[in-house]
């Protein structure tokens, strides 16, 4: 059942993260923002999926930076009037986070289901810099706005990643960043209620990771399962999750920035018609090994199932 739905509104994302492929994506390259027309027609071609949507979620971003779109206030209030029991959910990083957009977002998301993802990778300026390419006085005193205006009403979560899951290289761990979080909570005397940090690992989305820049494409990991007849695989992302790229392109989920599976556009097809098409019933087949899949099938090289 269709529960959660990533939206790409605006192709432009503001950072650059050395363990995401967003610099070196067909959508970077290919700058756009969605069509109001296309935008209602997505929303209309859900509607048949409420029962699960409302279970769920609908995330107005997919490998972007959802704040740069100037009307994502209005699409968000969009959601909540098409699907008034569903989650939004927002990642963004801190260099977006400007007090207009915070004041606009709390305002928009204020008495509905809703999370908040912030990306702050570091502990120190050093950090921010060489793993986002973001300005950290500006990062940091933009989060601290929104927490102090959150005031323990919205859920906001704070996640950093200093480490990979596979490989040597650390830039913090993750008790220094639940350190660095705990004392910028005390200094600027933040709510703490519905906060939460999340420090994890990252990963190399599926391999996805071509540039040599700072070493990015060291932090492949490669191949990490067969999935065939006898090795059977599933992911959620598949069956329970939708994907859309800003000019309708359905992509089969948030590791590929590539567009390795060519998948249809919803400029030309409904949600409906493309859960009981030839492709998607070939994109399962490839998927849970019912049928071979194809050689360097991106879904062999995924360390981070689900997402």
């Amino acid at each position: 059942m269709l529960r959660y739905v990533q939206i790409q509104t605006t192709s432009r994302c503001n950072a650059d993260c050395v363990f995401c492929p967003y610099v070196e994506s067909w959508h970077a390259q290919n700058a756009g923002v969605m069509s109001d027309a296309l935008w209602d027609k997505v929303l209309n071609d859900l509607q048949p999926f409420a029962a699960g949507i409302s279970k769920g979620m609908i995330a107005p971003y997919l490998m972007n930076e959802p704040l740069l779109d100037p009307k994502l206030g209005d699409r968000i209030s969009s959601i909540y009037a098409a699907f008034p029991h569903t989650m939004v959910q927002i990642a963004t990083n801190g260099a977006a986070l400007t007090p207009k957009r915070v004041d606009d977002l709390l305002e928009r998301l204020e008495g509905h289901k809703h999370q908040i993802w912030v990306s702050f990778h570091a502990t120190e300026a050093e950090h921010l810099q060489q793993i986002m390419r973001l300005d950290y006085d500006r990062a940091l005193r933009n989060v601290c706005y929104l927490l102090q205006q959150a005031d323990g009403r919205f859920r906001i979560l704070i996640r950093g990643s200093g480490a990979p899951k596979h490989g040597a290289k650390t830039w913090f761990s993750a008790q220094n960043y639940r350190a660095f979080w705990a004392k910028q909570f005390a200094k600027h005397r933040v709510n703490t209620r519905k906060v939460h940090v999340d420090a994890f690992a990252f990963h190399d989305r599926a391999g996805g990771l071509r540039r040599s820049d700072r070493g990015a494409n060291l932090l492949n990991v490669g191949p990490v399962r067969r999935i065939d007849p006898e090795h059977p695989f599933d992911c959620p992302r598949l069956d329970q999750w939708l994907h859309v790229l800003w000019d309708g392109r359905i992509r089969l989920c948030c590791m590929d920035y590539h567009g390795e599976v060519a998948l249809p556009s919803l400029s030309e097809t409904t949600v409906s018609e493309y859960l009981r098409s030839t492709d998607y019933e070939q994109l399962c087949a490839s998927v849970r090994g019912t049928s071979p899949s194809p050689d360097g099938f991106i879904c062999t090289r995924c360390t981070s199932p689900g997402g």
